[in-house]
Order: C-alpha cells, then structure tokens, then sequence
C-alpha cells in the first residue's frame, strides 16, 4: 500500500539537502566553545530533566515530574548573574539574559504544581511555555542570527519539536500521532548521515570524529525506528523506553562528547 508518510521523506530530504548545502556555504564560524561550557553543561542537564518529565507524565509518575521542575528551577536560580561578557554579550544586556532565567523558573514552578495535581495536560502545557518562552527565546535574543540557521541548530529544532508531539500524543493515547512524528525524526536526521553532509554541515573533518558523529545520528534513526514499531503495535512502554534511549544515548550524548572537545 502506497504510504503518504513516503512522499513526505523524499520531498524532505531534497529539500534539507539543498538547505545543507547553501547552509553549509554561508553559516558562520560557531563561537569559541570553551567559554560556552559552564552554559552548555547546564542546557544538556536541562534536556535531561525535560526529558524526565515528558517519560514521567507518560507513565503517570508526578513525583519523578516534579524532581525534574524542581532541578530546572534550582538550575536557573545558580545562573542568576551568570557573567554573560564571557559568551560574547555586552554586560548591560545581562539583565535581558536574567529574565530568561527567571521564566525558566516560573514555568517550573508552576509544572511543579500541576505534577502535584497530576494534571498531566497541565504539565505539558506549562513545559511548552518553558521551551517557547525561556529556551526558544533566549536562544533567539543572544545566538547571531547566522548562527541560528546552522545545520545543527535546525537538527535539534526539528527533534524538539517532534519530542514535544510525542510526549504530548502518548498522553492522549494518539499511537498515529506518535508513529508519523517518529517517522520525522527519521527522515530529517537521515539527511544528515552522509559523510560529505557531516563534513560540510558540521566541519568535522577528522575521520574518527566523523564516524562518532555518525553513529549517534544512527542511534537516532534507529531508536526512531523502534518508537514508530511501538506506536504502530501502541505499546506505550516500548515507546518510552525507545524515546528515552533516542534522547540519551543519541542527541545528549552527541552533544555532550562534541561540545566538550571543542
């Protein structure tokens, strides 16, 4: 039977292919990362604990939700006047950067609070207003905006949004939502598993690097593979366990190899 999911991957991958290549030809050179680190460190644990949340709701654990707002909450708090002239801001746009945290914190708080109510709808609402208005936000306000169009950065988007749905759709119960979602993880990082796109995209050039970076990207589109089974077969379990391996063991741990040996 013809599968519409199908024509959606091939038009998607000429596309992103193309976008790699403009991309790859205009994106700026990425900040120095070793002033980045004490931020970054603190984004991946970020991730972490959002994926703790979403993998919570899902299995309609409140008190695991809760321990994770309350790490996002605590997180923002320690880099409350964070020294933002070490990423490249002018000082008197720290307290711009301040009010970003303080969103993180509120929208915490107050996913703390619908985790006490085991309001999961709640929950996830308030985790949207996280990402939308703190992480999304900030990200727009202090990237450059070349930088914000950098392959890895339109990667990552594209998996946060798909992680979003799912999470979302395994808390209705729509197993087709979660299925077509995963498909998507599938077909935007498969863009991305050519050698000559890794090389150009990322700059990576060393062949061993190279390789790492591509077994992540396999471990994504393989653990995407087996949320779509899951979905298609609505075994709720085997979704979470497969997101939560495509999460850690593919995007946090490439992210956190790569961004520490620069």
């Amino acid at each position: 039977m013809h599968d519409i999911r199908d024509d959606f991957g091939h038009r998607a991958v000429r596309w992103l292919r193309l976008l790699c290549a403009v991309l790859a030809a205009a994106a700026a050179a990425a900040p120095a990362q070793a002033e980045l680190r004490p931020l970054v460190r603190e984004m991946l644990e970020n991730l972490a604990s959002l994926d703790e949340i979403g993998a919570g709701v899902a299995v309609g654990d409140f008190e695991r939700v809760g321990r994770a707002a309350a790490d996002l909450d605590a997180r923002a708090a320690a880099l409350v006047d964070f020294d933002v002239t070490r990423l490249g801001i002018p000082a008197q746009r720290g307290p711009a950067f301040n009010a970003y945290l303080l969103e993180q914190q509120q929208a915490a708080r107050m996913i703390a609070e619908a985790a006490k109510g085991q309001d999961g709808q709640l929950v996830f609402k308030n985790l949207q207003g996280l990402l939308n208005q703190a992480c999304v936000g900030c990200h727009a306000s202090f990237r450059e905006r070349e930088n914000l169009m950098r392959p890895l950065v339109i990667l990552m988007t594209s998996f946060l949004d798909a992680w979003q749905d799912i999470n979302r759709a395994m808390l209705t119960g729509n197993f087709d939502l979660v299925s077509r979602r995963a498909h998507d993880v599938q077909v935007v990082t498969r863009v991305f598993t050519a050698e000559s796109v890794i090389a150009a995209a990322f700059d990576i050039e060393d062949p061993t690097k190279l390789g790492e970076f591509r077994a992540f990207l396999l471990e994504v589109i393989a653990q995407a593979k087996q949320v779509e089974r899951a979905a298609d077969e609505e075994k709720l379990d085997g979704i979470i366990e497969a997101t939560h391996r495509m999460w850690t063991n593919g995007c946090l741990a490439c992210h956190d190899q790569f961004r520490d040996e620069d």
